[in-house]
């Protein structure tokens, strides 16, 4: 007996209480749930729904949810960072080095213009900062939007932090470098590479975060994601 979607959401509504926040991890308990109760509603049509949702909540697991919720993070958020560094890999290698080769000479001849390389890469640690504020809003600004919320897309969030504090790493580099070091053509270059491989794991965090974006609003086209 195929549930009803007043069934449906009366179980969507009873994970979400019970700490189930993400809609695509929440999705795929109800389906779980709706497969247990379809076969037991066809035994019993009489059969008290709320009191089955709690009976099979209490047979879930000895964790309950917390144990799935955990291995769902896990699982995902090893996913995303896979996907990141696999993309990131590719800017070493053709064509894409070519861009990687381009962009390091581009910037090595903008470097070079500065009489005081510091200066330089203090400019280089104000971009960066300048282009995660304003990651950050889109990102604020677009949360408050959502009506649900979705795990794959929720690890973007650690990611940016942990992009912000590798910015700051490269603003203390920066700040503990000795005058004489900024005149060490090969010490710029070495601190030049780390900016362009910060820069380039971002994009591709970002890039992947896009397309699982992309994904999650054909799967679930009736949602503001």
């Amino acid at each position: 007996m195929e549930l009803t979607k007043e069934q449906l959401l009366q179980i969507h509504n009873y994970l979400y209480v019970c700490g189930i926040k993400f809609y695509d991890v929440r999705t795929e308990v109800v389906d779980h749930f709706a497969t247990i109760l379809e076969e037991k509603l066809a035994e019993n049509p009489d059969l008290d729904l709320k009191q089955e949702i709690i009976k099979i909540h209490i047979n879930f697991s000895d964790s309950g949810f917390s144990k799935l919720l955990k291995q769902k993070i896990k699982s995902v958020t090893k996913k995303f960072y896979a996907q990141s560094f696999k993309h990131f890999s590719t800017f070493f290698k053709l064509p894409k080095i070519i861009i990687t080769g381009a962009l390091f000479y581009v910037l090595h001849l903008f470097m070079n213009t500065f009489t005081d390389k510091k200066e330089f890469f203090l400019l280089m640690v104000l971009f960066l900062f300048l282009v995660f504020a304003i990651q950050m809003s889109l990102l604020t600004f677009f949360k408050r939007k959502k009506k649900e919320e979705f795990l794959v897309l929720d690890r973007s969030t650690n990611f940016m932090a942990i992009i912000i504090t590798a910015t700051q790493f490269f603003h203390t580099l920066t700040s503990l470098r000795k005058s004489e070091s900024f005149l060490s053509a090969t010490d710029n270059n070495m601190q030049l590479v780390v900016f362009m491989v910060l820069l380039f794991f971002y994009w591709c965090g970002e890039y992947v975060y896009r397309r699982n974006r992309k994904e999650v609003q054909q799967q679930y086209p009736n949602i503001v994601v």
